[in-house]
């Protein structure tokens, strides 16, 4: 909710109510799959979890760096209308 009040207040983007809720559905989801695996695997969810995002930000990276290389080596071509 800070981010999107904060977006109203300096007129960054836009603020609407279904990036509010699609957040806080976000949060929710999140905050159920931590629960889930804590009682799951008592002892190690938190070691788990750290490798699974770990390993989804690595992924991340190298999908916005392909990007970028495929940006600048011409193969994605922008056509502005």
């Amino acid at each position: 909710m800070l981010f999107e009040v904060l977006q109203f207040l300096f007129a960054i983007g836009a603020s609407d109510i279904t990036d509010f809720m699609g957040n806080t559905l976000g949060g929710i989801i999140g905050v159920g799959v931590y629960i889930v695996f804590c009682k799951l695997f008592s002892t190690k969810a938190n070691k788990i979890l750290n490798v699974l995002a770990s390993i989804g930000t690595i992924c991340i990276v190298a999908l916005l760096l392909l990007l970028i290389y495929l940006r600048i080596s011409g193969v994605i071509i922008y056509k502005v209308s």
